[in-house]
């Protein structure tokens, strides 16, 4: 003998049917699984330094030779001879990398960023195994609004505690003709300073990644 079956009121059927609904549209308005959350956009900077970053970011993905062409004793001795490339690695909206290579020695990175609406300059310094110097990150950020053809970077607090005798060092970038960079370092309290210029005219090819970091 079969169970007679049990039919629904007409109100069961209806709160049925409504958390059908819902359910549906919960899952309707749900994000796809591999949606993430947007990356915010790089901060506005002054017009000065907008051109400035447009200047350095127009030769992404280009190598340049260079030369030293001021330098006191105590930078020369270090410098002297030896073959400078830059390789302006790296470029996004916030971030522009930019190893100097000097011979065989890939150590050096410039880490230029867009932060606190102004742009920051550290000095990324890696062994040949990859592994991060001790003295590494030191730099600081450009006074707003500087110039579009010249950025200046005082020392940062970080450099201070981490290279207390260099506090009042500054590095600059300088546009000085669209067809030369110079980079330099200045240590007033010593009396140390070191210019690097480079021929912005004409590429080279570029060298092998910087140590730490991946080729391209």
């Amino acid at each position: 003998m079969t169970r007679p079956t049990k039919v629904a009121s007409a109100s069961t059927r209806s709160l049925i049917l409504a958390t059908a609904l819902l359910t549906a549209a919960a899952c309707g308005s749900a994000a796809p699984p591999e949606e993430t959350t947007p990356r915010p956009a790089a901060e506005e900077l002054p017009a000065e330094q907008a051109a400035f970053w447009a200047a350095l970011s127009a030769h992404c993905g280009k190598a340049y030779g260079g030369k030293v062409s001021d330098a006191t004793p105590y930078y020369r001795a270090g410098v002297e001879g030896r073959v400078a490339v830059i390789h302006f690695l790296r470029c996004s909206d916030d971030r522009i990398h930019i190893p100097l290579h000097l011979d065989e020695d890939r150590s050096r990175n410039w880490i230029l960023t867009r932060v606190g609406g102004t742009i920051r300059l550290k000095h990324d310094h890696r062994h040949a195994d990859g592994t991060e110097d001790t003295v590494s990150q030191y730099g600081g950020d450009a006074p707003v609004p500087g110039l579009a053809t010249r950025q200046i970077f005082p020392a940062d607090a970080h450099t201070a505690r981490m290279l207390p005798a260099r506090s009042d060092n500054f590095w600059f970038f300088d546009f000085v003709d669209a067809q030369t960079l110079q980079y330099g370092v200045h240590w007033p309290t010593l009396g140390h300073s070191i210019r690097f210029e480079f021929d912005l005219s004409t590429p080279v090819p570029p060298p092998p990644a910087p140590w730490g970091y991946a080729p391209e």
